[in-house]
């Protein structure tokens, strides 16, 4: 059985997964270098995991990439709870703009959490994407626009963005593009503040040394 990576980012579905490994591309980061992503279906999947992986021996760096979803403390301090279970201490009360990177802890290794879309609203993946369509773009409004036109929404109101950005893209070039090629053939823009935001994240995550502790 093969063992775990010692750098690894955990994330809730393969749409982050693709989305992430694009953005890499498009940065020219060559990520696989650097970790591993593992994708975890799933929030509470991925929470559950959180609990017992920063324990498992050999791991150094573990990155965390989540949604806010409907209340971003509540997210926070459910992720806390998870990390507490763990073993770690002394959690900030909030996440941080640039996203949380907190130091190895003991055995415990270091650990970086990003919360979608930017770590200060509550949100998805997909509100992520949303600020990468270009400003002047008329069709990502005029999808917000069809979508209140709707006789029926069967999707859950959280699900708005979902449903906005997958009807963008049925508007597109090539209709029905996938998230992660969505960035691929720039129909989304990579180089946007919040992706090179993101992307700093990462990079200090997984590439910067840590400082070393005080003696």
């Amino acid at each position: 059985m093969p063992s775990d990576p010692a750098r690894v980012l955990l994330v809730e579905g393969k749409d982050d997964e693709q989305v992430i490994y694009h953005l890499c591309n498009h940065h020219d980061f060559k990520n696989k270098q650097h970790f591993e992503v593992e994708s975890k279906d799933g929030y509470e999947r991925l929470r559950r995991h959180l609990r017992t992986r920063p324990r498992t021996h050999g791991v150094e760096t573990i990155g965390v990439v989540i949604d806010a979803d409907e209340n971003l403390l509540q997210r926070w301090k459910s992720v806390c709870e998870a990390l507490e279970h763990a073993g770690y201490t002394e959690l900030p009360g909030q996440p941080d703009a640039d996203g949380v990177i907190l130091s190895a802890q003991g055995d415990l290794p270091r650990i970086g959490i990003w919360m979608m879309p930017n770590n200060q609203l509550t949100g998805i993946l997909e509100d992520f994407l949303q600020q990468l369509v270009a400003y002047s773009d008329a069709l990502l409004p005029a999808a917000f626009k069809a979508l209140d036109s709707l006789p029926e929404q069967r999707f859950k109101p959280t699900y708005r963005s979902k449903a906005a950005i997958h009807t963008w893209l049925a508007w597109q070039e090539e209709p029905g593009t996938p998230l992660g090629q969505a960035v691929a053939k720039r129909y989304l823009q990579a180089d946007h503040e919040l992706a090179q935001r993101f992307m700093t994240w990462l990079k200090r995550l997984f590439v910067t040394a840590p400082e070393s502790p005080a003696p």
